[in-house]
Protein backbone atom coordinates (compact mmCIF):
# COMPACT_ATOMS: atom_id res chain seq x y z
CA UNK A 1 0.00 0.00 0.00
CA UNK A 2 1.34 3.70 -0.77
CA UNK A 3 1.22 5.63 2.20
CA UNK A 4 -1.09 8.61 1.80
CA UNK A 5 0.59 12.47 2.28
CA UNK A 6 -0.70 14.43 5.07
CA UNK A 7 -3.00 17.49 3.34
CA UNK A 8 -1.12 20.61 3.30
CA UNK A 9 -1.54 22.98 5.97
CA UNK A 10 -0.72 26.07 3.68
CA UNK A 11 -3.46 28.75 4.29
CA UNK A 12 -5.29 26.64 7.60
CA UNK A 13 -6.08 29.00 10.62
CA UNK A 14 -3.37 27.28 12.56
CA UNK A 15 -0.85 28.00 9.92
CA UNK A 16 -1.68 31.93 9.68
CA UNK A 17 -1.54 32.10 13.52
CA UNK A 18 1.63 30.89 13.41
CA UNK A 19 2.80 33.10 10.30
CA UNK A 20 1.25 35.74 12.15
CA UNK A 21 3.17 35.64 15.45
CA UNK A 22 6.44 34.88 12.92
CA UNK A 23 6.00 38.23 11.51
CA UNK A 24 5.75 39.97 14.15
CA UNK A 25 8.83 38.42 15.76
CA UNK A 26 11.12 39.32 12.41
CA UNK A 27 13.41 42.00 12.96
CA UNK A 28 14.66 41.47 9.15
CA UNK A 29 10.32 42.17 8.29
CA UNK A 30 10.33 44.98 10.08
CA UNK A 31 12.90 46.47 8.71
CA UNK A 32 11.91 45.56 5.16
CA UNK A 33 8.70 46.92 5.63
CA UNK A 34 8.93 50.09 7.30
CA UNK A 35 7.56 52.06 4.18
CA UNK A 36 4.79 49.74 3.33
CA UNK A 37 1.64 49.91 4.41
CA UNK A 38 -1.62 47.69 3.17
CA UNK A 39 -3.57 44.59 2.87
CA UNK A 40 -3.22 41.89 1.11
CA UNK A 41 -5.38 38.84 0.74
CA UNK A 42 -4.49 35.43 -0.45
CA UNK A 43 -6.28 32.33 -2.77
CA UNK A 44 -4.95 28.75 -2.57
CA UNK A 45 -7.33 26.55 -5.16
CA UNK A 46 -9.13 23.81 -4.03
CA UNK A 47 -7.36 20.53 -4.78
CA UNK A 48 -7.64 17.06 -3.86
CA UNK A 49 -10.91 17.13 -2.50
CA UNK A 50 -9.85 20.31 -0.34
CA UNK A 51 -11.56 23.28 -0.31
CA UNK A 52 -9.99 26.77 -1.37
CA UNK A 53 -8.34 28.35 1.39
CA UNK A 54 -7.72 32.63 1.79
CA UNK A 55 -5.86 34.67 4.09
CA UNK A 56 -5.86 37.87 4.80
CA UNK A 57 -3.24 39.89 6.06
CA UNK A 58 -3.25 43.94 7.49
CA UNK A 59 0.21 45.16 7.26
CA UNK A 60 1.22 48.90 8.46
CA UNK A 61 4.61 49.73 8.77
CA UNK A 62 6.47 46.41 9.88
CA UNK A 63 3.51 45.47 11.34
CA UNK A 64 1.27 42.41 11.46
CA UNK A 65 -1.91 43.93 12.74
CA UNK A 66 -4.17 41.12 11.96
CA UNK A 67 -3.78 38.23 10.35
CA UNK A 68 -7.05 35.64 9.36
CA UNK A 69 -8.56 33.77 7.49
CA UNK A 70 -10.35 35.58 4.47
CA UNK A 71 -13.58 36.33 3.52
CA UNK A 72 -15.14 37.23 0.27
CA UNK A 73 -15.47 40.78 1.60
CA UNK A 74 -11.70 40.57 2.04
CA UNK A 75 -11.14 39.50 -1.29
CA UNK A 76 -13.28 42.79 -2.41
CA UNK A 77 -11.54 45.42 -0.63
CA UNK A 78 -8.05 44.16 0.04
CA UNK A 79 -5.39 46.06 -1.58
CA UNK A 80 -4.19 42.89 -3.29
CA UNK A 81 -5.47 39.60 -3.60
CA UNK A 82 -2.57 36.92 -4.70
CA UNK A 83 -4.25 33.44 -6.22
CA UNK A 84 -2.34 30.33 -7.58
CA UNK A 85 -3.00 26.88 -7.48
CA UNK A 86 -1.65 24.23 -4.67
CA UNK A 87 1.45 22.91 -6.78
CA UNK A 88 2.28 26.66 -7.40
CA UNK A 89 2.42 27.40 -3.74
CA UNK A 90 4.27 24.40 -2.92
CA UNK A 91 7.05 25.53 -4.96
CA UNK A 92 6.59 29.10 -3.70
CA UNK A 93 6.89 28.03 -0.02
CA UNK A 94 9.31 25.44 -0.99
CA UNK A 95 11.92 28.28 -2.25
CA UNK A 96 11.68 27.21 -5.94
CA UNK A 97 10.23 30.43 -6.80
CA UNK A 98 10.73 34.17 -5.97
CA UNK A 99 7.64 35.99 -5.07
CA UNK A 100 8.27 38.54 -7.49
CA UNK A 101 9.25 36.87 -10.22
CA UNK A 102 5.93 34.73 -9.74
CA UNK A 103 3.80 37.94 -9.81
CA UNK A 104 5.83 39.00 -13.27
CA UNK A 105 5.48 35.72 -14.62
CA UNK A 106 2.43 35.30 -13.85
CA UNK A 107 2.81 31.65 -11.92
CA UNK A 108 1.30 33.82 -8.75
CA UNK A 109 -2.09 35.71 -10.41
CA UNK A 110 -2.39 39.16 -9.15
CA UNK A 111 -6.07 39.31 -9.18
CA UNK A 112 -6.54 42.63 -7.19
CA UNK A 113 -3.61 45.57 -7.26
CA UNK A 114 -1.11 47.06 -9.15
CA UNK A 115 2.02 44.86 -9.77
CA UNK A 116 4.18 48.23 -10.71
CA UNK A 117 2.77 49.73 -6.94
CA UNK A 118 3.80 46.86 -5.17
CA UNK A 119 7.24 46.10 -7.04
CA UNK A 120 9.02 48.72 -5.00
CA UNK A 121 8.43 47.08 -1.92
CA UNK A 122 10.11 43.69 -3.35
CA UNK A 123 12.18 43.28 -0.21
CA UNK A 124 9.46 43.24 2.33
CA UNK A 125 7.75 40.80 0.25
CA UNK A 126 10.35 38.65 0.56
CA UNK A 127 10.91 38.90 3.83
CA UNK A 128 7.15 37.87 3.72
CA UNK A 129 7.50 34.63 1.63
CA UNK A 130 10.29 33.78 3.91
CA UNK A 131 8.61 34.14 7.31
CA UNK A 132 6.17 31.47 5.32
CA UNK A 133 8.74 29.36 4.51
CA UNK A 134 9.78 29.10 8.11
CA UNK A 135 6.54 28.34 9.30
CA UNK A 136 5.84 25.59 6.45
CA UNK A 137 9.12 23.93 7.12
CA UNK A 138 8.98 23.71 10.98
CA UNK A 139 5.29 22.22 10.51
CA UNK A 140 6.69 19.89 8.20
CA UNK A 141 9.79 18.94 9.99
CA UNK A 142 7.45 17.44 13.05
CA UNK A 143 7.06 14.00 13.82
CA UNK A 144 5.34 12.14 10.50
CA UNK A 145 5.06 14.81 8.58
CA UNK A 146 5.62 14.47 4.64
CA UNK A 147 6.81 17.76 3.73
CA UNK A 148 4.08 19.49 2.38
CA UNK A 149 4.74 22.76 1.04
CA UNK A 150 7.95 21.71 0.15
CA UNK A 151 8.57 21.94 -3.62
CA UNK A 152 10.00 18.64 -5.25
CA UNK A 153 13.89 19.08 -6.20
CA UNK A 154 14.09 18.34 -10.18
CA UNK A 155 17.02 16.51 -10.51
CA UNK A 156 19.83 18.05 -12.51
CA UNK A 157 20.00 17.98 -16.55
CA UNK A 158 22.71 17.92 -18.38
CA UNK A 159 22.72 20.64 -20.92
CA UNK A 160 22.84 19.40 -24.44
CA UNK A 161 25.73 19.19 -26.60
CA UNK A 162 26.88 22.64 -28.34
CA UNK A 163 25.78 22.34 -32.04
CA UNK A 164 29.18 21.23 -34.55
CA UNK A 165 31.38 24.34 -35.15
CA UNK A 166 34.08 25.35 -37.19
CA UNK A 167 37.31 26.22 -34.29
CA UNK A 168 38.63 29.43 -34.81
CA UNK A 169 41.67 29.50 -36.90
CA UNK A 170 40.87 25.84 -38.61
CA UNK A 171 41.29 25.64 -42.36
CA UNK A 172 38.27 26.61 -44.49
CA UNK A 173 36.70 24.64 -47.20
CA UNK A 174 34.36 26.32 -48.71
CA UNK A 175 32.34 29.71 -49.00
CA UNK A 176 28.17 29.42 -48.31
CA UNK A 177 27.75 32.23 -50.47
CA UNK A 178 29.14 31.20 -53.57
CA UNK A 179 27.45 27.59 -53.30
CA UNK A 180 24.25 26.35 -54.33
CA UNK A 181 23.02 27.98 -50.50
CA UNK A 182 23.40 31.31 -51.17
CA UNK A 183 22.04 33.40 -48.46
CA UNK A 184 18.45 33.00 -47.06
CA UNK A 185 16.81 36.05 -47.26
CA UNK A 186 13.61 34.95 -45.40
CA UNK A 187 15.66 34.54 -41.91
CA UNK A 188 14.66 36.65 -39.03
CA UNK A 189 17.76 37.70 -38.55
CA UNK A 190 18.77 38.85 -41.95
CA UNK A 191 15.55 40.66 -42.40
CA UNK A 192 16.69 42.57 -39.07
CA UNK A 193 19.87 42.93 -41.17
CA UNK A 194 17.91 45.11 -43.99
CA UNK A 195 15.64 47.10 -41.53
CA UNK A 196 19.66 47.99 -39.68
CA UNK A 197 20.57 49.14 -43.29
CA UNK A 198 17.10 51.23 -43.99
CA UNK A 199 16.85 52.55 -40.25
CA UNK A 200 19.74 53.00 -38.59
CA UNK A 201 21.89 54.72 -40.89
CA UNK A 202 22.45 58.36 -38.84
CA UNK A 203 25.58 59.69 -37.45
CA UNK A 204 25.67 60.84 -33.58
CA UNK A 205 28.37 63.29 -34.54
CA UNK A 206 25.92 65.58 -36.85
CA UNK A 207 23.34 66.23 -34.02
CA UNK A 208 22.75 69.91 -33.53
CA UNK A 209 23.22 70.16 -29.76
CA UNK A 210 23.30 74.27 -30.02
CA UNK A 211 19.54 74.98 -28.43
CA UNK A 212 20.54 71.93 -26.15
CA UNK A 213 23.20 74.04 -24.63
CA UNK A 214 20.74 76.90 -23.92
CA UNK A 215 18.15 74.64 -22.73
CA UNK A 216 20.28 72.81 -20.09
CA UNK A 217 21.92 76.35 -18.62
CA UNK A 218 18.22 77.41 -17.65
CA UNK A 219 17.97 73.67 -15.82
CA UNK A 220 16.84 74.10 -12.15
CA UNK A 221 19.92 71.66 -10.38
CA UNK A 222 18.40 68.89 -9.87
CA UNK A 223 16.59 68.65 -13.19
CA UNK A 224 20.25 69.40 -14.28
CA UNK A 225 20.94 66.40 -11.71
CA UNK A 226 18.56 64.09 -12.77
CA UNK A 227 19.54 64.18 -16.33
CA UNK A 228 23.10 63.84 -16.05
CA UNK A 229 22.16 60.65 -13.94
CA UNK A 230 20.50 59.13 -16.48
CA UNK A 231 22.73 60.31 -19.22
CA UNK A 232 25.88 58.56 -16.92
CA UNK A 233 24.47 55.30 -15.98
CA UNK A 234 23.57 55.41 -20.10
CA UNK A 235 27.13 55.87 -21.06
CA UNK A 236 28.38 53.24 -18.68
CA UNK A 237 26.07 50.91 -19.91
CA UNK A 238 26.88 51.60 -23.53
CA UNK A 239 30.20 51.12 -23.13
CA UNK A 240 29.63 47.97 -21.16
CA UNK A 241 27.70 46.35 -24.10
CA UNK A 242 29.73 47.50 -26.50
CA UNK A 243 32.55 45.73 -24.94
CA UNK A 244 31.16 42.84 -23.77
CA UNK A 245 28.75 41.49 -27.27
CA UNK A 246 32.22 40.64 -28.84
CA UNK A 247 31.82 36.40 -27.31
CA UNK A 248 28.29 36.43 -28.75
CA UNK A 249 29.02 36.92 -32.40
CA UNK A 250 31.87 34.70 -32.06
CA UNK A 251 30.20 31.93 -31.21
CA UNK A 252 27.19 33.01 -33.33
CA UNK A 253 30.19 32.95 -36.30
CA UNK A 254 31.57 29.91 -35.63
CA UNK A 255 28.23 27.98 -35.71
CA UNK A 256 28.35 29.33 -39.54
CA UNK A 257 25.30 31.19 -39.40
CA UNK A 258 25.97 33.83 -41.44
CA UNK A 259 23.10 36.11 -41.88
CA UNK A 260 22.45 36.17 -38.19
CA UNK A 261 26.04 37.47 -37.81
CA UNK A 262 25.62 39.59 -40.88
CA UNK A 263 22.62 41.44 -38.74
CA UNK A 264 24.93 41.47 -35.11
CA UNK A 265 27.42 43.37 -37.23
CA UNK A 266 25.15 45.92 -36.83
CA UNK A 267 24.76 45.81 -33.88
CA UNK A 268 27.51 46.29 -32.55
CA UNK A 269 28.30 49.44 -34.92
CA UNK A 270 24.51 50.26 -33.35
CA UNK A 271 25.91 49.93 -29.88
CA UNK A 272 29.09 51.81 -30.39
CA UNK A 273 27.63 55.04 -32.19
CA UNK A 274 25.16 55.23 -28.59
CA UNK A 275 28.11 55.55 -26.54
CA UNK A 276 29.70 57.96 -29.54
CA UNK A 277 26.13 60.17 -29.02
CA UNK A 278 26.05 60.37 -25.43
CA UNK A 279 29.13 61.54 -24.95
CA UNK A 280 28.92 63.96 -27.12
CA UNK A 281 25.99 65.50 -24.86
CA UNK A 282 27.97 64.78 -21.96
CA UNK A 283 30.85 67.47 -23.60
CA UNK A 284 28.77 69.77 -25.43
CA UNK A 285 25.68 70.22 -23.51
CA UNK A 286 26.23 68.93 -19.73
CA UNK A 287 30.01 69.43 -20.27
CA UNK A 288 30.68 67.63 -17.88
CA UNK A 289 34.04 66.47 -17.71
CA UNK A 290 34.44 64.85 -14.06
CA UNK A 291 34.32 61.19 -12.76
CA UNK A 292 30.24 60.30 -12.78
CA UNK A 293 30.99 56.79 -11.09
CA UNK A 294 29.21 58.73 -8.30
CA UNK A 295 25.59 57.51 -10.06
CA UNK A 296 26.76 54.08 -10.00
CA UNK A 297 24.36 52.21 -7.47
CA UNK A 298 24.56 48.54 -6.16
CA UNK A 299 22.51 46.96 -8.33
CA UNK A 300 23.85 49.16 -11.04
CA UNK A 301 27.11 47.62 -9.94
CA UNK A 302 26.05 44.08 -10.00
CA UNK A 303 24.19 44.30 -13.45
CA UNK A 304 27.09 45.98 -15.59
CA UNK A 305 30.22 45.14 -13.16
CA UNK A 306 29.58 41.75 -12.65
CA UNK A 307 26.81 39.72 -13.99
CA UNK A 308 26.83 41.16 -17.92
CA UNK A 309 30.66 40.75 -18.51
CA UNK A 310 30.50 37.09 -16.52
CA UNK A 311 27.51 36.40 -18.88
CA UNK A 312 28.81 37.30 -22.04
CA UNK A 313 32.23 35.87 -21.00
CA UNK A 314 32.00 33.23 -20.06
CA UNK A 315 31.03 32.39 -23.94
CA UNK A 316 34.52 32.21 -25.25
CA UNK A 317 35.22 28.80 -22.75
CA UNK A 318 31.42 27.44 -23.05
CA UNK A 319 29.38 28.01 -26.34
CA UNK A 320 26.70 26.12 -25.42
CA UNK A 321 22.95 26.90 -25.35
CA UNK A 322 22.61 27.13 -22.01
CA UNK A 323 25.14 29.75 -22.34
CA UNK A 324 24.24 31.09 -24.79
CA UNK A 325 20.68 31.49 -23.58
CA UNK A 326 21.85 33.07 -20.11
CA UNK A 327 23.73 35.74 -21.79
CA UNK A 328 21.23 36.66 -24.29
CA UNK A 329 18.99 37.11 -21.05
CA UNK A 330 21.20 39.14 -19.36
CA UNK A 331 22.03 41.57 -22.21
CA UNK A 332 18.87 41.61 -24.01
CA UNK A 333 16.12 40.96 -21.80
CA UNK A 334 17.56 42.47 -18.95
CA UNK A 335 19.77 45.42 -20.01
CA UNK A 336 17.82 46.44 -22.95
CA UNK A 337 14.56 45.06 -22.57
CA UNK A 338 14.45 46.56 -18.65
CA UNK A 339 17.22 48.87 -18.28
CA UNK A 340 17.73 50.65 -21.55
CA UNK A 341 13.95 50.67 -22.92
CA UNK A 342 12.78 52.47 -19.30
CA UNK A 343 15.52 54.57 -19.23
CA UNK A 344 15.03 55.98 -22.96
CA UNK A 345 10.96 55.71 -21.56
CA UNK A 346 11.81 58.03 -18.85
CA UNK A 347 13.74 60.63 -21.37
CA UNK A 348 11.34 60.87 -23.97
CA UNK A 349 9.00 61.89 -20.72
CA UNK A 350 11.51 64.21 -19.33
CA UNK A 351 11.93 65.94 -23.12
CA UNK A 352 8.94 65.66 -24.68
CA UNK A 353 6.50 66.94 -22.32
CA UNK A 354 8.81 69.84 -21.49
CA UNK A 355 9.61 70.28 -24.94
CA UNK A 356 13.35 70.96 -24.16
CA UNK A 357 16.89 69.29 -25.59
CA UNK A 358 15.63 68.98 -29.23
CA UNK A 359 18.78 67.68 -30.18
CA UNK A 360 19.17 64.90 -27.20
CA UNK A 361 14.89 63.82 -28.61
CA UNK A 362 16.98 63.15 -31.69
CA UNK A 363 19.30 61.01 -30.31
CA UNK A 364 16.48 59.19 -28.03
CA UNK A 365 14.63 58.84 -31.33
CA UNK A 366 17.22 56.75 -32.80
CA UNK A 367 18.16 55.30 -30.11
CA UNK A 368 14.97 53.36 -29.42
CA UNK A 369 14.31 52.13 -33.54
CA UNK A 370 17.92 51.04 -32.65
CA UNK A 371 17.22 49.02 -29.82
CA UNK A 372 13.90 48.06 -31.22
CA UNK A 373 15.59 45.81 -33.57
CA UNK A 374 18.25 44.46 -30.60
CA UNK A 375 15.66 42.97 -28.27
CA UNK A 376 13.82 41.60 -31.85
CA UNK A 377 17.12 39.56 -32.18
CA UNK A 378 16.95 38.78 -28.51
CA UNK A 379 13.67 37.86 -28.57
CA UNK A 380 14.38 35.88 -31.51
CA UNK A 381 17.74 34.12 -30.14
CA UNK A 382 16.55 32.71 -27.35
CA UNK A 383 13.20 31.09 -29.00
CA UNK A 384 15.32 29.80 -31.26
CA UNK A 385 17.74 28.18 -28.89
CA UNK A 386 14.24 26.85 -27.08
CA UNK A 387 12.53 25.48 -30.05
CA UNK A 388 16.05 23.98 -30.71
CA UNK A 389 16.88 22.17 -27.30
CA UNK A 390 14.33 21.94 -25.21
CA UNK A 391 13.51 22.66 -21.63
CA UNK A 392 17.22 22.22 -20.52
CA UNK A 393 17.35 25.81 -22.37
CA UNK A 394 13.76 27.12 -21.20
CA UNK A 395 14.56 26.42 -17.54
CA UNK A 396 17.61 28.13 -17.64
CA UNK A 397 15.85 31.09 -19.80
CA UNK A 398 13.78 31.32 -17.08
CA UNK A 399 16.10 30.77 -14.05
CA UNK A 400 18.63 33.36 -15.23
CA UNK A 401 15.25 36.00 -15.67
CA UNK A 402 14.23 34.95 -12.32
CA UNK A 403 18.08 35.74 -11.04
CA UNK A 404 18.11 39.49 -12.46
CA UNK A 405 14.48 41.09 -12.90
CA UNK A 406 14.80 41.91 -9.03
CA UNK A 407 18.28 43.94 -9.18
CA UNK A 408 17.34 45.21 -12.74
CA UNK A 409 13.92 46.70 -10.84
CA UNK A 410 16.17 47.57 -7.76
CA UNK A 411 18.40 50.10 -10.64
CA UNK A 412 15.11 51.76 -11.47
CA UNK A 413 14.48 52.46 -7.93
CA UNK A 414 17.59 53.60 -6.95
CA UNK A 415 17.60 56.40 -9.46
CA UNK A 416 13.98 57.72 -8.21
CA UNK A 417 15.43 57.40 -3.94
CA UNK A 418 18.29 59.72 -5.09
CA UNK A 419 15.64 62.32 -4.72
CA UNK A 420 13.43 63.27 -1.73
CA UNK A 421 11.32 65.36 -4.59
CA UNK A 422 11.78 63.95 -7.85
CA UNK A 423 12.00 66.37 -11.14
CA UNK A 424 9.50 66.95 -13.78
CA UNK A 425 7.68 65.32 -12.13
CA UNK A 426 8.12 61.43 -12.98
CA UNK A 427 6.56 59.10 -10.79
CA UNK A 428 7.92 55.50 -9.89
CA UNK A 429 4.61 53.62 -10.52
CA UNK A 430 4.98 54.93 -14.17
CA UNK A 431 8.24 53.39 -15.28
CA UNK A 432 8.04 50.33 -12.64
CA UNK A 433 4.65 49.31 -14.57
CA UNK A 434 6.23 50.24 -18.12
CA UNK A 435 9.19 48.32 -17.14
CA UNK A 436 7.41 45.11 -16.05
CA UNK A 437 4.80 45.08 -18.86
CA UNK A 438 7.29 44.96 -21.32
CA UNK A 439 9.42 42.58 -20.01
CA UNK A 440 6.47 40.42 -19.23
CA UNK A 441 5.15 40.57 -23.30
CA UNK A 442 8.79 39.30 -24.23
CA UNK A 443 8.76 36.35 -21.68
CA UNK A 444 5.37 35.48 -23.25
CA UNK A 445 6.97 35.12 -26.42
CA UNK A 446 10.14 33.56 -25.43
CA UNK A 447 8.09 30.78 -23.90
CA UNK A 448 5.95 30.30 -26.84
CA UNK A 449 8.57 28.65 -28.44
CA UNK A 450 8.54 25.42 -26.46
CA UNK A 451 5.38 24.75 -28.48
CA UNK A 452 6.99 26.05 -32.10
CA UNK A 453 9.27 23.80 -34.53
CA UNK A 454 12.33 25.23 -35.20
CA UNK A 455 11.29 26.24 -38.78
CA UNK A 456 8.26 28.33 -37.49
CA UNK A 457 10.84 30.24 -35.08
CA UNK A 458 13.45 31.16 -37.57
CA UNK A 459 11.06 32.10 -40.24
CA UNK A 460 8.90 34.06 -37.75
CA UNK A 461 6.89 37.30 -39.00
CA UNK A 462 8.36 40.67 -38.17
Amino acid sequence: MHERSSPSPVLTPPWIDRWAAELRTSEAYRTAAAHWEGSIAFRRGAADGEEERRAFLDLHHGECREARSATREDLDSADYVIAAPPEIWERLLGGGLDPIWGLVSGRLKLERGSLARLTPHARAAKELVKAARRVTAEVSSGPGATAAGSATPTPPVAPPPAPPARASGERRTSFRTTSAGGLDRELFPFRLFQKAKRFGIWDPAAINFATDRRDWVGLADDERDVLLRLTALFQGGEEAVTLDLLPLIQVIAEEGRLEEEMYLTSFLWEEAKHVEAFRRFLDDVARETGDLSRYETPAYRRIFHDELPTALGRLRSDPSPVAQAEASVTYNMIVEGVLAETGYHAYHSVLDRHGILPGMQTVVAHLKNDEARHLAYGVHLLSRLVAEHGDTVWQATEGRMERLLDPALEVVEEVFAAYEVMPFGLCLEEFTEFAVDQFRRRLVRVEKARGQTLEEVVHQAD
